[in-house]
């Protein structure tokens, strides 16, 4: 009798820690995730012409695009820009103007998504690009609202361009994809095979190729 008394309060204690454990997995939040291909008008092109400082040169006909939906800006202050001969992509966020990644030879910013992948508070604005004259890749990088830079993960894909996709439950992660491009700022993105993941781990966003997590699992 005694022995099932000094039991029963480890079997207790044992179910509080579970339920601890599973509800502090059911806490932990998750990133909500959104992804918008290029959506092109000329809404507010002729302000940010004007914020650029340095224009695309060598192009006699180079128009600007807004290629970003109207919702997107609306929800999280951004626009994104890009001419349709030279493929230079730029992002404008509160009256400033940044570049997003390399555009020469490649269709430039290809594809976006949003997301607060370290937790910060702030937003972080994906993209897809291509780029390179004789060799062409595909690589991936973000903006952070919080400290306004633009940061290109050192990875290419040179099988051809990228897509950002997310499967809704907090994950994000660019495709291998078929393009079909009506113009340089009209293109449709067809992901295929996982090309990488984008994570987080201790505040840092890094990208691991699907090679790497491949070789890493077993």
């Amino acid at each position: 009798m005694k022995k099932r008394l000094l039991y029963l309060p480890l079997l207790l204690c044992l179910q509080f820690f579970t339920a601890c454990g599973q509800a502090g997995n059911e806490n932990i939040p998750i990133p909500a995730i959104e992804t918008f291909p290029l959506t092109p008008s000329r809404e507010g092109t002729e302000t940010v012409t004007a914020l650029i400082e340095k224009l695309p040169a060598g192009y006699e006909e180079d128009t600007c695009f807004n290629v970003t939906p109207e919702s997107i800006s609306e929800k999280y202050g951004f626009t994104i820009y890009k001419y349709d001969s030279s493929c230079a992509s730029f992002l404008m966020y509160e009256e400033a103007v940044y570049p997003l990644g390399e555009w020469f030879g490649g269709y430039g910013a290809t594809s976006f998504a949003v997301a607060d992948m370290n937790g910060d508070g702030e937003q972080e604005v994906y993209f897809t690009f291509s780029w390179g004259a004789g060799i062409h890749r595909s690589q991936i990088g973000y903006f952070d609202t919080a400290d306004k830079t633009v940061t290109v993960f050192d990875y290419s894909d040179y099988t051809g361009d990228m897509v950002l996709k997310t499967d809704g439950k907090g994950s994000l992660y660019a495709c291998h994809a078929v393009c079909d491009a009506s113009s340089f700022v009209d293109i449709q993105l067809t992901g295929e095979t996982k090309a990488a993941s984008i994570i987080c781990e201790s505040g840092l966003i890094s990208l691991v190729p699907e090679e790497a997590s491949s070789s890493t699992g077993g």
